[in-house]
């Protein structure tokens, strides 16, 4: 009968820090009881502050090279970290439009999948910044010809809209963030 007790007073023990690990971090209520301080570690520093958004600044583009069939567009964004724990840029993905039309996209990275073999990602320590470059390939599919040659005389009016998408994985926590995005040239 003893080792009954025993064997669920067990299974009560590890459904109970199940469910401190699964539902504590998410739910605020050690943010409203704990300030995080120069002796709280980092792990415990993600489930503990706000995310503020990732910071990104558009850097310029370039057109590479463009012939009758293709281009390459050279785009560098900066990203800078506000807060106060390092976040997980996963991708940068955006659209390019040249005069109004859409002719290609640009990525960086790819999103996180589950384990960190399968994604490439860039950690963004706190309160850090890193210039990424991204070289876009863009095919003419002779569909607008005005634009392709504005392209190639480079007087089309290039925009770049898309999203970063980055996260605060850690032992105890892990949210994910995305931050829309849009720059002229």
């Amino acid at each position: 009968m003893e080792k009954k007790i025993l064997v669920y007073v067990a299974i009560g023990a590890i459904i109970a820090m199940l469910g401190v690990v699964v539902v504590l971090p998410n739910s605020g209520i050690l943010k409203n009881h704990f300030t995080p301080n120069a002796n709280t570690p980092s792990a415990l520093t993600s489930v503990l502050t706000e995310v503020k958004p990732v910071d990104i600044q558009y850097n310029g583009s370039s057109i590479l090279s463009v012939g009758d069939r293709d281009a390459t567009i050279e785009t560098k964004l900066v990203l800078t970290n506000p807060n106060d724990n390092t976040l997980i840029i996963e991708m940068v993905g955006y659209d390019i439009y040249a005069d109004g039309v859409m002719i290609g996209h640009g990525q960086y990275g790819q999103r996180y999948d589950g384990t960190w073999e399968s994604s490439y990602y860039l950690p963004l320590t706190q309160h850090n910044n890193e210039t990424i470059t991204v070289d876009a390939k863009i095919t003419n599919d002779g569909n607008n010809p005005q634009v392709w040659s504005a392209l190639q005389n480079h007087t089309a009016k290039l925009k770049f809209a898309g999203t970063a998408y980055y996260s605060t994985h850690s032992a105890f926590s892990g949210q994910s963030y995305s931050k829309d995005f849009e720059f002229s040239q």
